[in-house]
């Protein structure tokens, strides 16, 4: 099954890379809440350079959560 995201960028050959930072915010929020609390909502923004496409996730977090002891 294709996901959301795949669907998108496979399926919207002309595409608005704010709308794919909008989508992409949206998956990962739910994902990153798992390991971080945050202070501000997270920022994801979008830059063309050369022939790549660059996406940066901004987060500000008010604290890390926990994980319990993993052993080394």
């Amino acid at each position: 099954m294709i996901n959301r995201i795949d669907y998108i960028l496979e399926k919207d050959k002309i595409i608005n890379p704010q709308f794919v930072c909008d989508i992409l915010k949206d998956e990962l929020k739910p994902i990153i809440e798992n390991y971080i609390s945050f202070q501000k909502d997270i920022k994801v923004r979008f830059k063309k350079e050369n022939e790549k496409n660059i996406f940066y996730v901004e987060i500000e977090a008010e604290r890390i959560k926990p994980f319990g002891y993993i052993p080394i």
